[in-house]
């Protein structure tokens, strides 16, 4: 088919840049979905998910206006405070940093 050996050298490195440029879009998508996944975050973060669920149902459960403001007030807090944990996690505990013998 070709005799050239630099056409084939091309198309080689062609494929093999191919394959490179596949694999990170799958990492890439991989990356994607596993974000998209909200069981990860309930189980990373409980407290804060507890605290959102919590103000949600309060806000949507309120008879009064009132309460309501105060509702949405304490759930803006909560979504606060969940994206400056995300900026700045927690060190890891001492059992994350120990090492198996």
């Amino acid at each position: 088919m070709v005799d050239d050996p630099a056409i084939k050298n091309e198309i080689a490195d062609a494929k093999e840049d191919l394959r490179d440029a596949l694999h990170q879009i799958n990492d890439r998508v991989e990356e994607g979905v596993g974000r998209l996944r909200p069981d990860r975050g309930i189980r990373r973060h409980p407290i804060t998910s507890a605290c959102l669920a919590g103000a949600l149902g309060f806000v949507l459960g309120s008879d009064s206006a009132e309460v309501a403001m105060i509702g949405l007030v304490v759930l803006g807090g909560v979504i606060v405070l969940s994206n400056e944990h995300k900026i700045n996690p927690m060190k890891p505990s001492r059992s994350d940093e120990t090492e198996r013998v």
